[in-house]
């Protein structure tokens, strides 16, 4: 089995739209979580960005996707996507 739980979540808020800056400060990485269709290269030294839209609450997993180093192929990323009210709270 992958090991795909994470110590901790990213939440974001539902129905909001949300704009992820994304960098490394090592190695190049490769954010990607498939069911939200997001992959997005973290680059040392850069700033990128993407955006999100989700509209229903859950857990969206994905993984480091690129082979930067040991083990950082296998590096688990957790979305929580909760209501408005939680998030705030």
């Amino acid at each position: 089995l992958r090991m795909l739980e994470v110590d901790n979540h990213v939440v974001v808020p539902v129905n909001t739209h949300i704009r992820l800056i994304i960098s490394s400060a090592d190695v190049l990485h490769s954010f990607a979580v498939p069911s939200l269709g997001i992959k997005t290269d973290a680059v040392p030294g850069r700033l990128n960005q993407s955006s999100l839209f989700i509209k229903r609450e859950g857990l969206y997993y994905g993984q480091c996707s690129e082979i930067c180093g040991v083990d950082h192929a296998t590096m688990p990323i957790v979305i929580e996507a909760v209501n408005l009210k939680n998030y705030v709270n």
